[in-house]
C-alpha cells in the first residue's frame, strides 16, 4: 500500500519522527489488514501513550487477543472518556467505508462504547 511506503519513507528520512508518523503508519497498516504490524508499530514507546490506543485495541480485537483489546480501550477511555463510536462515525469522513466498518468492528470488539 503506497501510504505504508509513505510513511515507512518518513520515518527513514526523520531521526527524530513526531508521534503521528506511527499513528498514521499504524492507521495505514490496518486498513492493509495488517494487524501484527499495526500492534508492533503503535506499542512504539514515541507513540504508545496517543490517541492511537484506539486503533490499537482495535488491531487487538481483530486478532482475538481481547483481553489486551479491552486493556488497551480502557487506556484510551481514561483520557477521552466521552469518546463514542457513534459520534466518531459522524465526524470522520473515509472514503472506503469497507475499511471503516473494519475499524468500527474492531473499536466494538475492543469494548469501546457505542
Amino acid at each position: 500500500m503506497e501510504a505504508i511506503a509513505c510513511v515507512e519513507k518518513a520515518l527513514r528520512l526523520n531521526p527524530h519522527p513526531p508521534p503521528y508518523y506511527f499513528w498514521s503508519l499504524g492507521l495505514a497498516q490496518y486498513a492493509s489488514g495488517k494487524y501484527e504490524a499495526v500492534v508492533k508499530t503503535l506499542t512504539n514507546e514515541a507513540t504508545y501513550p496517543a490517541e492511537s490506543r484506539r486503533i490499537l485495541a482495535a488491531a487487538l480485537a481483530q486478532l482475538g487477543r481481547l483481553e489486551e483489546a479491552r486493556e488497551a480501550a480502557n487506556l484510551y477511555l481514561a483520557g477521552n472518556p466521552h469518546f463514542s463510536i457513534s459520534h466518531w462515525l459522524e465526524t470522520m469522513p473515509y472514503r472506503d467505508l469497507a475499511t471503516r466498518d473494519r475499524l468500527v468492528e474492531g473499536m466494538r470488539k475492543a469494548g469501546l462504547p457505542d
